[in-house]
């Protein structure tokens, strides 16, 4: 099942990140787990030049993934060598960069960053703009645009669910029960694919409360 079509609910976030991307402003992407942050990154990469760099531990692990969408080999260049050479291209690119993940940067990644940022439009995801969710990247922000993530409203969910049901890939009475539904996802996209798989691959009498009982476990 294809559930791409929650970005149906994504309207204005993607509007404000395509409008930062068009002035060059660097951004701060805030929400918890689960509510979209990276597929969001993925959706807009694939309408616009982006690289979304996933691991941000260390220098080594960002040059590897950014090396690796831009085709380069790294021969036998040290990790200094590549995070300079990445540097010196990226300023040219001017074009968004993206680290998701960056709850255990440590300072070297942190000042990386920093120095990018600088030069070009640098995204951020994490869960919140605290020390404990950003790692050593706090200290550059001060001039991130931050952009918080909402969760799904009632009406985006109810819409998401009465496709999957008009497709047939779960049960048609589930749109009778949106609003437990949704008091169990609480907008959560992620919590919400997994309600629908649940729903597509085993059989809930959604009309009992022994039924919306086992699925609320």
């Amino acid at each position: 099942m294809n559930y791409s079509h929650v970005f149906a609910g994504r309207k204005k976030e993607v509007a404000l990140l395509k409008e930062c991307s068009s002035t060059g402003k660097c951004v701060l992407l805030i929400g918890p787990p689960g509510i979209g942050k990276s597929a969001l990154l993925q959706h807009l990469r694939q309408h616009s030049p982006m690289l979304v760099c996933d691991e941000s531990s260390s220098l080594r692990r960002i040059c590897d993934s950014l090396e690796s969408q831009l085709g380069w080999p790294h021969y036998k260049l040290t990790v200094i060598e590549r995070k300079n050479r990445l540097l010196e291209y990226l300023s040219h690119r001017k074009e968004p960069v993206a680290f998701d993940h960056v709850a255990q940067t440590p300072p070297r990644v942190g000042r990386f960053m920093g120095h990018l940022s600088a030069r070009i439009p640098v995204w951020i995801s994490c869960h919140s703009d605290r020390m404990r969710d950003i790692g050593h990247v706090w200290e550059y922000l001060s001039d991130f645009v931050r952009i918080e993530v909402a969760p799904l409203t009632h009406r985006e969910v109810a819409l998401l669910i009465e496709h999957a049901a008009s497709r047939g890939f779960i049960q048609k009475d589930a749109k009778d029960h949106l609003s437990q539904l949704y008091r169990l996802c609480q907008g959560n996209p992620r919590v919400l694919e997994e309600l629908l798989i649940e729903l597509a691959t085993r059989k809930y009498e959604l009309g009992t409360s022994q039924g919306l009982h086992l699925l609320d476990l």
